[in-house]
């Protein structure tokens, strides 16, 4: 088992976003120091874990003497690959496009560096047009988790978590269309918040029925994702959602908490995952929060309603890409999971009528649970990170499907309903490898999920690298001594 971080090297240590853009603020170091040391750490840590596309340390470096305000000024970051970023290609994780730069930046990067004032140095790895829960595509290879190189980091914002985790840079920008925030935060031992529908100022899938994709970011402390979406507001306030706010402590109200750890089949999870949200739940209870053991709510069919869905949405993706981008985009060059999920669109069309209407009225199911409870609490995932080739780009699409459907049990159903749900990482599996618990809420009840992530996260039961890094360096000093 091979283990990567970079929280030796230079003067970042292990400092998250806030403490990063205070030193800067405070003048303890520059934006220049701070993007030069990410940048080393960068280069010495990616041809492990292979997490960036593309970067471009001389013109962060440059950039870095006019850095702007905001809650991560002057912090270096990465953008997930499938946005555009001024002067960088934006490759999808495909081989289906020519090698071009953007002229511009998107609105949703144009969003993030408003409210984070950051430096970005590159663009990170994402499964093929984010449409799969790993970072491994034929376009650049397989990215590796921090924790355990031989397994998967999650995705699709696989580059984004292996960078944070590994101390590369302490947050970056990721996404969630399925879990994508959410599963890597899960694999590497980070807070992944998926926001409310509507609480960014645009999202990708905004035109279609079903607006099931949100950005964010994936970051070590539950502090730096706070302060993002505090800034969001200042930067971008959708009325029709209640207000955020500033959360800096936990909250004081007691939650009934529901828990489940089965998946909608009734297949129970991993036993080290079960374990792990049966402890977290006890650990609610010892806080003062009631928790109630409840079987999984959700029928099995709003999964399969789900692939429906998934399936339209990769066959959307496909004529967009040649919309937009003409003879550039070749999807024969795509992955065999890209083209044969695309190709079963025409003959499920006629499904995906009854099933958008039966994801659209899962919202008001989902919304009635509650009327008897606060939060959901549940696996994130069903099993620990599968090592890598799990979903690798060769795997046959229904062998693929099949594995979706025991692994991802636990993250679709707030995409469908566009409720929040946050990935604590409150587990560690008998290999080393992290485990996340989800907890989720109505639509626009963030406040009320970083609430609760305040005070699981004070009880010091987080298991982020940097902390474990930080737990072997004093048990090898003590024996030492």
């Amino acid at each position: 088992m091979a283990k990567v971080n970079t929280y030796n090297i230079g003067i970042l240590g292990n400092l998250d976003a806030t403490a990063v853009a205070a030193q800067i603020q405070s003048k303890q170091f520059t934006v220049q120091e701070a993007v030069a040391c990410a940048s080393e750490r960068a280069k010495k840590s990616d041809n492990v874990l292979n997490a960036i596309v593309n970067a471009n340390y001389e013109a962060a470096l440059a950039e870095s003497n006019h850095h702007i305000s905001g809650v991560f000024s002057g912090v270096p970051t990465f953008i997930k690959d499938l946005n555009d970023v001024a002067g960088f290609p934006t490759l999808k994780g495909s081989s289906g496009f020519k090698i071009k730069l953007a002229k511009k930046n998107d609105k949703i990067v144009e969003q993030l560096l408003a409210v984070t004032g950051s430096v970005v140095l590159g663009k990170s790895s994402t499964s093929e047009f984010g449409l799969l829960p790993c970072g491994e595509t034929l376009q650049h290879g397989e990215t590796r988790n921090p924790w355990n190189t031989e397994h998967s980091t999650g995705g699709s914002s696989a580059g984004a978590a292996a960078l944070v985790a590994a101390g590369v840079v302490p947050f970056a920008h990721a996404s969630d269309g399925g879990g994508s925030i959410r599963i890597p935060a899960s694999c590497c031992g980070l807070v992944g918040l998926k926001p409310s529908a509507g609480r960014n100022i645009t999202s990708p899938t905004a035109i279609v029925p079903i607006n099931i994709a949100q950005d964010g970011i994936v970051s070590r402390s539950v502090r730096d994702t706070a302060n993002y979406y505090a800034g969001l507001e200042q930067y971008y306030k959708n009325t029709q959602l209640p207000e955020i706010g500033q959360v800096q402590h936990a909250g004081k109200k007691r939650l009934k908490i529901a828990l489940f750890t089965t998946s909608s089949t009734g297949m129970e999870s991993h036993a080290e995952v079960t374990h792990a949200v049966l402890e977290a739940g006890k650990l609610c209870e010892q806080l003062g929060h009631e928790v109630v053991y409840i079987k999984n709510p959700f029928e099995h069919s709003i999964t399969l309603d789900f692939m429906v869905y998934w399936s339209f949405l990769s066959f959307a993706s496909v004529l967009s890409e040649y919309a937009t981008n003409g003879l550039s985009f070749s999807h024969l060059k795509t992955a065999k999971f890209t083209k044969e999920l695309a190709g079963f669109f025409p003959l499920l069309s006629l499904k995906a009528f009854s099933s958008i209407r039966n994801l659209k009225a899962h919202t008001g199911f989902y919304n009635a649970l509650f009327s008897n409870y606060d939060i959901l609490m549940s696996p994130t995932l069903s099993h620990p990170a599968p090592p890598i080739g799990y979903f690798g780009p060769h795997i046959n699409t229904i062998e693929i499907i099949t594995k979706l459907d025991s692994y991802v049990n636990f993250t679709t159903t707030q995409n469908i309903t566009g409720a929040p749900a946050i990935s604590l990482p409150l587990g560690i599996s008998k290999e080393g490898l992290p485990i996340g618990v989800q907890f989720a809420a109505m639509c626009g009840e963030e406040r009320k999920l970083l609430e609760l992530a305040f005070e699981l996260e004070d009880t010091q039961k987080f298991f982020t690298l940097d902390k474990d890094v930080e737990r072997k360096a004093k048990k090898k000093s003590t024996v030492s001594s």
